[in-house]
């Protein structure tokens, strides 16, 4: 009789069908949950980021803008440089035309015998009756008239000789200044600008310098009552604001005390050691512009006449 041989294994026989059936691939959207263990390949894979993006686009907004932004102010900048450069050639021209109608040798005797310049300043005069003189000094960019509004304080520090708003203004005569044909002040104080380009009164602060003193030691004032030529003693630096103690554009109708006070201060703070001295009764000349080492700081050159 045969043997009967009996598997222990109970599921053998469904193992064996199923092997036998055809493989399929899995279906993607029910893929069985991994095994205990091991990773989750979903929470593995990269995942798409919307922030940096967004971030980089503000990055990328922000130095357009900056570029921009400097480009706006380059050609900004550019501008007021090609107007400035214009406006200097511009104000050159018009004082070359305004010297340009000085008659040189147009001369009137005065009532009392002086002499005088009505017809050489004939017509600048008529022009503008605010003008007063001529001021000048020689190898120097400093060639320009001078005005005297004494009704109208400071009026030629941003106005033009035709009376127009301007930066440059014109050399012009202290309010308080006595200007006549027959009484003037012991001291005439005129301001002007100190130009960037070195001129109007540009110039005045090379006097801090030894050779240039000595090179320029006279300057040139003709008035509409007659020429006069002075003679450069002292120069020197003051900041108004912090340096209350002389107040140099006071002393214009002078005492003999006054005057002396006003004499030794100068020479005190002197940049120029001249070796001159005036004495009361020579008229002097005091030209201030201003000095850029302090806020408020002024170049003052002072002078004595010595012609008529």
């Amino acid at each position: 009789m045969a043997k009967i041989h009996r598997s222990d294994d109970a599921f053998a026989v469904q193992r064996q069908k199923t092997a036998a059936l055809p493989k399929q691939a899995p279906d993607a959207g029910t893929q069985p949950p991994p095994a205990a263990g091991a990773p989750d390949t979903a929470a593995l894979a990269p995942r798409k980021k919307g922030k940096p993006k967004k971030a980089k686009r503000k990055g990328n907004l922000a130095y357009d803008l900056a570029i921009l932004v400097c480009l706006a102010v380059f050609l900004v900048c550019g501008g007021l440089l090609v107007k400035r450069y214009f406006d200097d050639r511009r104000t050159e021209s018009e004082f070359a035309d305004l010297q340009a109608l000085i008659e040189p040798q147009a001369e009137t005797p005065a009532a009392d015998g002086e002499a005088s310049n009505s017809a050489r300043f004939a017509a600048l005069r008529e022009r503008n009756g605010d003008f007063i003189g001529w001021i000048s000094i020689d190898d120097t960019p400093l060639d320009f008239p001078v005005m005297f509004a004494p009704d109208n304080k400071d009026f030629y520090l941003r106005h033009d000789f035709y009376q127009e708003y301007s930066i440059y203004g014109v050399p012009y005569l202290d309010e308080k200044t006595t200007m006549g044909a027959n009484a003037q002040s012991d001291n005439l104080v005129i301001y002007g600008h100190n130009m960037k380009t070195g001129t109007i009164f540009g110039c005045l602060t090379n006097y801090k310098e030894a050779s240039y003193y000595s090179e320029h030691p006279r300057i040139d004032f003709d008035t509409i009552y007659g020429d006069a030529t002075y003679e450069v003693f002292a120069a020197f630096s003051i900041d108004v604001a912090t340096d209350t103690s002389f107040v140099y554009n006071q002393y214009i109708d002078l005492d003999e005390e006054g005057y002396n006070a006003y004499v030794d201060e100068v020479i005190r703070r002197s940049d120029v050691d001249s070796g001159i001295r005036p004495v009361y009764g020579e008229q002097l000349l005091t030209l201030s512009t201003c000095e850029y080492s302090s806020e408020n700081g002024r170049y003052v050159v002072v002078a004595r006449r010595v012609s008529a």
